[in-house]
């Protein structure tokens, strides 16, 4: 799976906990939200500084202090774009976890392991979206690598696939 047929298959999937996500996919929209975050975290920290301007312009420079009336004139603006700020970190959230929750059931895992991540032991689900997701069909779904995985002759036979043939 490459990079953009991940993106693509996360965003026609955004709301599925059903199924399961291929190593490649999960990684791939990881890096995809990492690439994102840079330029809208910078984006968010310019329109920031932009909102406290006027404040800032405002501090007196004998006291130091900055008057009422000048925070209460920026208090908006920089509400407006915490706001922005959150819904994107929202959208962002929503997104990994769903393909999060995929990731785990590749493995043969549910997504409540996900919960650890509250309780500071997110490296637990971490190390299983590393692993290689099961041979076969699991109770979650058909293996996503099925192609991928279909036997060779010589080789052992993989759990959920037919008995190859005999090389003649």
């Amino acid at each position: 799976m490459t990079f953009g047929e991940s993106i693509r298959y996360v965003f026609r999937h955004l709301t599925s906990l059903q199924g399961r996500a291929r190593r490649a996919e999960f990684w791939w929209f990881y890096l995809f939200l990492q690439l994102v975050s840079i330029p809208v975290g910078i984006i968010v920290a310019v329109l920031l500084v932009a909102a406290l301007a006027p404040a800032l312009a405002s501090i007196d420079s004998t006291t130091g202090e900055i008057s009422d009336s000048a925070v209460a004139d920026v208090a908006g603006p920089v509400l407006a774009v915490y706001g922005f700020a959150l819904l994107l970190g929202l959208a962002s959230f929503g997104l990994s976890l769903a393909v999060w929750v995929r990731r785990l059931h590749d493995v043969g895992q549910t997504g409540h392991w996900l919960w650890l991540n509250l309780v500071g032991l997110g490296i637990v689900p971490l190390i299983m979206a590393i692993m290689d997701g099961e041979a076969g069909p699991n109770r979650y779904g058909p293996d996503p690598k099925a192609a991928e995985r279909m036997p060779v002759a010589g080789w052992p036979q993989q759990p959920g696939y037919p008995p190859v043939p005999p090389v003649q």
